[in-house]
Formats: structure tokens, C-alpha cells, sequence
């Protein structure tokens, strides 16, 4: 098998949080499942966004030092880091999530998605029809299709 359309490859369970849980609580879920990012949804289980683990971080960073690697290095002082955690962690993800982000269907091909993780950073992708979440596509998922193109299928857990 070599998979080309998402169908052949999307995880099947993906990880949802509602929109107003804590960044606190939703971090603490993407340590015990073990995954770099969620769904999030709204209370009528609509997607409204998607929250990985770089937005998170993101939220830590000082918006004059994340176009300024230097200026962030200068400015450093000790404790800073924890500070900047303690002051996000109870905000609700909506803050921080991606709002504007990508989905597929089930017929779109790999290939694109494959291009949209690479131009657009991603982590997460929601596989979604006709309004419904029906899973994601992740960064494994993307391995999985590399290691089935070049053959290497019996190193990919199904």
C-alpha cells in the first residue's frame, strides 16, 4: 500500500479540548497523551481552532524578541521563562489557538497536506466532512506516508 489520499492515513481518534479550558489543563493533556497538539471545539462540539504545542510557547515569548532572537538572548533574565508560563496558564486556549487554520477531507491527497505542513508550520490538521470532525492528520501521519513511499512500511506501527 502506498497512501495518497488522507482516508488511507488520518488517525481516526483525535484528542479534543472545549475552547475555554486552561492552557494549564490543556498542555497537561497533551503530556499524557503523549501528542504536540489538539482539537479545540466549541460547546456544540463545532472546530473553532487547533492549539499546538508551539502556540503555547509562543504565548511565553515577548512579542518584540520572537522576530529578535538576539534582543530575546539580551533581555534574558532568571525566573523570566517561569513567569511567562504562570501568567498564561490559566487563560482559556482561545487566546492562543490557531483560528485560522487548515483542514482537509477525506479525497484530499497527501501531497497538499504535505505542502501545508512545510509552508505553514503546522502540527495538527483536522479531517473534517460535512461539518464533522472525523480525525487528524499529524506529523505521524506524515512519517507514516514517507516511510510507506520509500518502502520502509514495516518500520510503521499500524
Amino acid at each position: 500500500m502506498n497512501p495518497v489520499l488522507i482516508h488511507e492515513i488520518y488517525h481516526k481518534s483525535p484528542v479534543t479540548i472545549l475552547e475555554d479550558v486552561s492552557v494549564r489543563d490543556a498542555l497537561n493533556t497533551i503530556l499524557h497523551k503523549g501528542i504536540n497538539g489538539l482539537v479545540v471545539v466549541n460547546k456544540a462540539s463545532k472546530v473553532v481552532g487547533v492549539l499546538a504545542v508551539q502556540d503555547i510557547a509562543g504565548a511565553t515569548i515577548p512579542r518584540q524578541f520572537k522576530k529578535n532572537i538576539h534582543m530575546a538572548a539580551a533581555m534574558y533574565r532568571k525566573g523570566f521563562f517561569s513567569e511567562s508560563c504562570l501568567a498564561i496558564q490559566d487563560d482559556p486556549v482561545s487566546k492562543y489557538m490557531r483560528k485560522n487554520f487548515v483542514s482537509v477531507n477525506l479525497q484530499d491527497n497527501i501531497m497538499a497536506v504535505t505542502a501545508d505542513f512545510l509552508k505553514n508550520d503546522l502540527y495538527i490538521v483536522p479531517v473534517i466532512e460535512d461539518g464533522k470532525l472525523l480525525g487528524v492528520i499529524t506529523r505521524s501521519e506524515i512519517k507514516k506516508a514517507l516511510a510507506y513511499g520509500m518502502k520502509l512500511q514495516e518500520l510503521c506501527p499500524t
